[in-house]
């Protein structure tokens, strides 16, 4: 491999000498479950460089051993794949003659753009029907220097590792926030063990779950005769806590009792037990987290400003799992691991053949088009189903009712949120729909797709002309601008110009249909607006 024409890193620098974005691949799927996760970054794009991919190059590494490896699969061809950074886009070219791939999906033969905010994300390619690589971009902040116990190379769990660095050290409150089932708990635990406190355990405390006529009392103590059944002197969370953390989970559910009581130990750094005429001093570093709309809750006076001010000395914002796209699939091969181990089934991941290779290809690829609602719990909730599934089982397969979820709930929520915006949904079929059958067939070619438009490059006149043209078909009219119907629907949704059939009323939707004696083709050019979304509308509205 030449110097002077490609350039790749296996460890992401502590720090980028660029200050724009730099690119990362990441291997999302292969037979070989070592190889999962592991990452080259895409050192010299910035410099004009052609970085290249094949079976033998380059080697990939993780930050979590001083291994090595190249994608080395027999039906990755040795002829490359070059990715070049061009006018702020990448652009993949695959070999003539070499491996078949696919880009978010798409069978790519000719050279082919991506751009920054599909990067952003994570862009899906896949080799041979075989390998899965992540194709993303990361911040030119560089990395921790502490994974602190967090898998992932994602940009969105770099961050969160690099606040924990900035805090760990510092005597000041932490706000975590995320969704229910990000991980909210490892990172206090990992404030926790970067701190001048970590000689002491941290007490990790689930308000949510204290009764709330035992919620002051069990954070702030009791004295003996305090209440019936109070025997003895009692203490609470905070004087068990003192030197040390204490997390305190679900903070956005606390009692406006235990809210004001929070706020003056934060300020006094003093607790006064139920019963008690004394205070007492506290050294304590109060980590709290919820998954909760703050926001929404300090408009309903549901929750007090003051304590979130101070409870929100530092806030660590976790991302959802759906956008940590470059972590899905070490996530979901490390949680399997751990799952067959526990029952000594690793024959399962350790022993492939052909037909167990195929399945957990599928399913790795459709993990990652999966939204995780639950996040990491679901995921791992789900990587145990697998694994019970298969104890003592002489063949690999997943469960179907996970097999059913990972397949059909992401056309779900498309199509929730396409009617939703009155739009008429369409089927896509898609390839290889059940787990068990062959998902990639070179026989079977998606059509090869030009390089798209930036939406930016498409002014108001111009939208307007393609969808006169196409009869306001969005499907047409996005194939026309050479745009995804995505970046349609966003374009439509800011033209306040554009209506959607959502937006027609009972009355103008009625006048139109009787002027024109239920023509469709007529009410098209009377309401702009297509004639399929026109015909699902008055069939909800039971209009004749």
């Amino acid at each position: 491999m030449s110097n002077d024409t490609t350039m790749w890193g296996t460890e992401r620098p502590v720090s980028f000498s660029s200050q724009t974005s730099v690119y990362a691949v990441t291997i999302a799927y292969h037979s070989d479950w070592k190889r999962i996760g592991a990452t080259v970054y895409l050192e010299g794009l910035s410099q004009g460089k052609v970085c290249t991919l094949s079976r033998l190059e380059p080697e990939f590494g993780t930050p979590y051993s001083k291994s090595r490896y190249c994608l080395d699969d027999r039906y990755v061809s040795r002829k490359p794949i070059s990715i070049q950074q061009l006018n702020g886009r990448l652009l993949i070219t695959p070999h003539p003659d070499g491996t078949e791939i696919r880009v978010d999906g798409v069978h790519v033969r000719a050279p082919h753009y991506v751009y920054e905010e599909q990067l952003k994300n994570g862009v899906v390619m896949e080799l041979g029907g075989r390998v899965i690589l992540v194709l993303h971009s990361l911040s030119p902040d560089g990395r921790s220097s502490n994974m602190h116990r967090m898998l992932g190379v994602s940009d969105g769990i770099e961050n969160v590792r690099r606040s924990i660095d900035r805090v760990a050290d510092l005597n000041v409150p932490v706000l975590i926030r995320g969704e229910t089932g990000t991980g909210k708990e490892l990172v206090a635990s990992a404030l926790h063990n970067a701190s001048p406190r970590c000689t002491r355990p941290m007490l990790a405390v689930n308000v949510g779950a204290i009764p709330e006529t035992l919620a002051i009392s069990e954070l702030f103590g009791a004295k003996k005769g305090s209440f019936t059944g109070a025997s003895k002197d009692k203490p609470g969370y905070f004087s068990q806590a003192n030197n040390s953390t204490l997390f305190l989970d679900e903070i956005g559910d606390a009692p406006d009792e235990v809210q004001v009581a929070l706020l003056r130990t934060l300020e006094t750094s003093e607790v006064r037990p139920v019963g008690g005429t004394e205070t007492l001093k506290v050294d304590v570093r109060l980590v709290a987290a919820t998954d909760a709309d703050l926001e929404s809750k300090l408009e309903s006076q549901d929750f007090r400003n003051p304590l979130l001010q101070r409870l929100a000395g530092f806030e660590i914002w976790i991302p959802r799992l759906a956008q940590r796209k470059p972590d899905i699939c070490l996530l979901l091969s490390e949680f399997l691991r751990f799952e067959f181990d526990a029952i000594a089934e690793q024959r399962h991941y350790q022993e492939l053949n052909p037909n167990s290779e195929m399945l957990w290809y599928q399913f790795f690829r459709h993990a990652l088009e999966f939204d995780w609602p639950g996040n990491i719990r679901q995921m791992r909730n789900i990587a145990r189903q697998v694994a019970i599934h298969n104890r003592l089982a002489s063949f690999t397969s997943i469960p179907p009712r996970v097999e059913t979820m990972l397949l059909e709930e992401n056309q779900r929520q498309a199509n929730e949120q396409v009617q939703s915006n009155g739009i008429e949904a369409e089927a896509t079929p898609v390839p290889g729909s059940s787990m068990h059958n062959n998902v990639y067939n070179p026989q079977i070619e998606a059509p090869i797709a030009a390089p798209r438009r930036k939406p930016s490059t498409i002014d108001e006149a111009e939208l307007m002309e393609a969808l006169q043209r196409q009869r306001w078909d969005l499907k047409n009219t996005a194939e026309d601008l050479n745009i995804s119907r995505a970046a349609l629907y966003k374009m439509i949704e800011a033209n306040p110009n554009v209506r959607k059939a959502g937006d027609l009323s009972v009355d103008e939707l009625t006048t139109s249909y009787e002027s024109c004696a239920g023509n469709l083709e007529q009410m098209v050019d009377q309401l702009k607006v297509s004639k399929a979304a026109l015909k699902r509308r008055i069939k909800e509205l039971a209009i004749d």
